[in-house]
């Protein structure tokens, strides 16, 4: 090889440094991470409900810092996808790819089991326009 060839291959190897950096650990870090913004979205929430008769003066005042820790959390989860393809493909610490894959499945399950609970325990029930409300229901009065 010509002193060129040598030098084009370590301008590549110096191009494409982040292949050797610790993607499965990365996407552990990141798994976690998505966890607390979850965390600080539940508390967020839960701070924003007000006292009866307050309007909705509780949840204009949470709301830069919910919408901030949405988009941070949508961040952090797109992250982690990321790292954790990237610690697969470039066989980086899988097992830590591994672990942030099921932190994230987790969350995922963990939100999306009320909505799945309700679909399955929902009964529809059938309203005519001249069935009063309770009736319908089956209450007595």
């Amino acid at each position: 090889m010509t002193m060129d060839s040598w030098a084009a291959l370590e301008a590549r190897r110096q191009r494409r440094h982040w292949h050797a950096w610790p993607w499965g650990w990365a996407a552990l870090v990141l798994g976690v991470g998505a966890w607390g913004c979850a965390f600080m979205l539940t508390i967020l929430v839960m701070a924003s409900v007000g006292m009866p008769g307050d309007g909705s003066h509780a949840m204009q005042a949470t709301q830069p810092y919910l919408l901030f820790t949405l988009a941070l959390s949508a961040a952090v989860v797109l992250a982690a996808l990321v790292s954790i393809v990237l610690s697969f493909r470039l066989r980086r610490q899988r097992a830590g790819g591994a672990v942030g894959l099921a932190l994230l499945a987790l969350l995922a399950a963990v939100l999306l089991l009320p909505a799945l609970l309700a679909r399955t325990a929902s009964t529809q029930v059938l309203i005519g326009d001249s069935t009063p409300i309770w009736q319908a229901g089956g209450g007595q009065g």
